[in-house]
């Protein structure tokens, strides 16, 4: 990592896994779409035990986010269809799957302990806050998640990459948008993410300091910063400022 020290004036927060408690939404959503679909498929005479159309799942869901990002979850239920060799089943009921994963997965992914009150922190010193999020795959959903959140009125941005930019992240478009949103020159912004695959190159090729709050074990990607927590972003991007 290298030592950065530029005048702050924003700072951009990615969502699912920065402010939000994402990994367990996630998994509950994906066991709960998993039971729709076993469910749905016992209906039309084919049996298939739970546990396995949810590994399944699960290896759909790390091919579509790593390799692909692609995200719009319709498209996943229809890959299960597709190697299941069941492709003629698929239907409006499809899309309700889809929609029900939503619900779920918003309603078990709360905020950090330490969400609100670091955006309250930076809202109070006068930097200008914004989100920057890649689409769910389902057109609105990710402005839907956040209306939902109580810190949403912190916000004076919201880029949905993918929706209001034609590339997700790692593109440095959406990054260039948001600055722009908020009358920044990006060099004046910090991004603060999770996800070596998607917030580091895009945030830094657009030239924002990049701080990533790394909870897991993983090492991959070259942030500008690493924290453990949002709570230690806070002296830090005080310092930058400074």
């Amino acid at each position: 990592m290298r030592t950065v020290k530029q005048r702050v004036q924003g700072v951009i927060f990615d969502l699912d896994n920065t402010l939000l408690r994402s990994r367990r939404g996630a998994l509950r959503a994906l066991k709960s779409a998993s039971e729709m679909i076993h469910e749905h498929l016992a209906k039309q005479g084919y049996v298939y035990g739970k546990a396995e159309l949810l590994r399944q799942l699960r290896l759909i869901d790390q091919f579509m986010l790593g390799k692909k990002r692609l995200y719009n979850r319709d498209v996943w239920w229809k890959t299960l269809l597709r190697e299941l060799g069941l492709s003629h089943l698929s239907g409006t009921w499809v899309h309700q799957t889809t929609l029900h994963y939503w619900k779920i997965y918003a309603a078990e992914s709360p905020p950090f302990k330490d969400a609100e009150p670091t955006l309250k922190v930076f809202k109070k010193a006068g930097f200008k806050i914004g989100v920057v999020s890649d689409s769910d795959g389902t057109p609105g959903m990710k402005r839907k998640r956040i209306r939902l959140q109580s810190f949403r009125t912190l916000l004076e941005t919201i880029v949905v990459a993918g929706e209001d930019t034609p590339k997700v992240k790692p593109s440095k478009t959406p990054f260039m948008l948001v600055a722009r949103r908020l009358g920044l020159n990006p060099k004046n912004c910090v991004y603060v993410g999770d996800n070596p695959r998607t917030d580091i190159d895009g945030a830094k090729a657009a030239g924002m300091v990049m701080i990533r709050v790394r909870r897991d074990g993983n090492n991959m990607g070259h942030p500008d910063y690493e924290v453990r927590s949002l709570r230690e972003v806070q002296p830090l991007i005080f310092n930058l400022r400074s």
